[in-house]
């Protein structure tokens, strides 16, 4: 009997400590895309280039998802509020920041084709790049294209925006996430 009940309690013990092993089929969570998340960019955080006329933005407010849709809402210094929606793709590549007044210097740099859908259809291709909570943001309108106006690339860095052949670094966003 005593044989039986040593055995007995052998097994209930191994079988607790195998019980408590972890699962080694646990999951490793996917890592948030970086450019998820609110973002702000407001005052001299505009880009110069859009707080001039025509446009005259004062503030905006990017809301990124995890799901590739975007709304941005952009306040102009009537403060009349416009609503930009759509989706994105945003590949990485293999640049960093190179900019010394930038605050993302030494970031990665992404590419980002955005997709608007509302108020009107757009397509605008840029970059950017996240160290910590700033983000350095440079996207034009490529979709319909406007003459003489190339998109910024990775290669190029922030400011490579160009208008007849000509960089212009005044497209270059400043914002802070929320």
């Amino acid at each position: 009997m005593k044989k039986m009940l040593y055995v007995l309690s052998l097994v209930t013990v191994l079988f607790l400590v195998n019980g408590c092993k972890e699962d080694s089929t646990t999951e490793v969570p996917t890592p948030k895309d970086p450019i998820v998340g609110v973002w702000v960019s407001e005052g001299a955080n505009v880009a110069y280039g859009l707080r001039l006329a025509p446009f005259r933005v004062k503030k905006i407010v990017a809301t990124f998802n995890e799901n590739k849709s975007y709304t941005v809402v952009q306040t102009d210094s009537a403060d009349v509020n416009t609503t930009f929606t759509g989706t994105y793709t945003n590949p990485v590549s293999t640049f960093t920041d190179t900019v010394s007044a930038s605050f993302t210097v030494g970031a990665k740099i992404y590419n980002i084709v955005a997709s608007q859908a509302t108020p009107s259809v757009v397509t605008a291709t840029g970059i950017y790049a996240i160290s910590s909570s700033n983000m350095s943001y440079e996207v034009i309108q490529t979709s319909p294209a406007l003459t003489g106006v190339s998109a910024p690339t990775a290669e190029k860095g922030f400011g490579s925006t160009s208008i007849g052949g000509t960089a212009y670094p005044i497209y270059v966003q400043k914002y802070v996430k929320q």
